[in-house]
């Protein structure tokens, strides 16, 4: 069930926020705190900032990448991706099969890791600058700061009903900053249909990847569990980070609201007293359903609130990096 309202984006926006503090001034405050705050971390302007605070404040030393060191043995072919280095397409290959195939080496095949982050408009419930696809996306940048300072390529994909954008898993520097610059762009909007997006994205990350999962997964598609197998089929690693709005968890409206759907713009107006029992039996049934199938899964699946310290995501990446290797 997908509650989106603009009745609770005013609850939202009554939220008391603490002074803001900016700059070196907010960056040595969030090292201080070993449970980054999301409105610490809010006191920062840049991603880049943002991402260095929340991994090295909270999580250094408690866990090092190994870093297998770099081969230039060859290994295996993948399709061309734009930006690929034209020396390393496979031209046998393509006169073969009329594709592009690049060459890839051992130095590239260690780990690779990809975001998905879901932009739709569901995700843009909560107060002005803490709703739930500015939570995902400090968490996503937390990601990207992490994996290429651990020597890890990684890669992004965003989504609505269709793929709105995909970089490839690269590990240099430029390449996180391009990424964590494209975060900053972007702007939830439209509707979402996760099902044919994922199946898409199996389809072109490598095997044995590590994906990561960015959505409040609450598009009620049939096929939204097959679409996750694919992924499994495929080799790779999953987490799911569900991001939910205390709200969207809690159901406090009293009285007459009117609701409008984020992605549709449909309004309807309920009374909240009488809708909460089955709102709430609902969304439980459903949060039972996503847990229940991950775990068939093996995967990873973690329900976090704009309110949660960022730390619980970033160690559930650890301990499943952990079982790994």
């Amino acid at each position: 069930m997908r509650m989106n309202m603009s009745t609770a984006d005013r609850h939202a926006n009554n939220r008391q926020d603490p002074p803001r503090q900016t700059g070196a001034q907010g960056l040595r405050a969030a090292h201080s705190s070993r449970l980054l705050s999301p409105r610490m971390l809010d006191s920062l302007k840049n991603l880049e900032l943002v991402a260095r605070a929340m991994v090295e404040g909270s999580l250094t030393g408690l866990h090092r990448s190994p870093y297998h060191g770099f081969s230039s043995e060859f290994s295996e072919y993948r399709k061309y991706c734009p930006g690929d280095a034209v020396k390393h397409v496979d031209w046998v290959a393509y006169a073969k099969t009329d594709r592009y195939y690049v060459k890839q080496y051992e130095d590239e095949t260690n780990t690779r890791a990809y975001i998905v982050l879901d932009r739709s408009g569901s995700m843009a419930l909560g107060a002005a600058k803490n709703h739930k696809f500015n939570y995902a996306c400090y968490l996503a940048a937390a990601f990207l700061y992490l994996m290429q300072r651990q020597k890890d390529a990684v890669g992004l994909f965003t989504y609505t009903d269709r793929i709105e954008s995909y970089y490839p898993a690269k590990t240099s520097r430029m390449h996180m900053l391009s990424l964590l610059a494209h975060l900053e762009s972007l702007v939830p909007t439209g509707r979402s249909q996760a099902a044919p997006c994922f199946h898409r994205i199996a389809e072109e990350v490598h095997r044995r990847s590590i994906v990561l999962i960015f959505s409040d997964f609450l598009d009620p598609d049939p096929d939204f569990i097959a679409s996750l197998r694919h992924f499994q089929h495929k080799g790779c690693e999953v987490l799911l980070f569900q991001v939910l709005d205390p709200l969207e968890t809690t159901f406090p409206f009293r009285g007459l609201i009117e609701f409008r759907d984020l992605e549709t713009g449909e309004c309807m107006e309920i009374e909240s007293e009488d809708c909460r029992p089955l709102y709430l039996e609902a969304f439980n049934r459903a949060q039972q359903s996503l847990r229940r199938n991950s775990a068939r899964m093996n995967m990873t699946f973690e329900t976090l609130s704009t309110g949660t310290p960022f730390d619980r995501a970033l160690l559930a990446y650890f301990h499943k990096r952990e079982r790994l290797f």
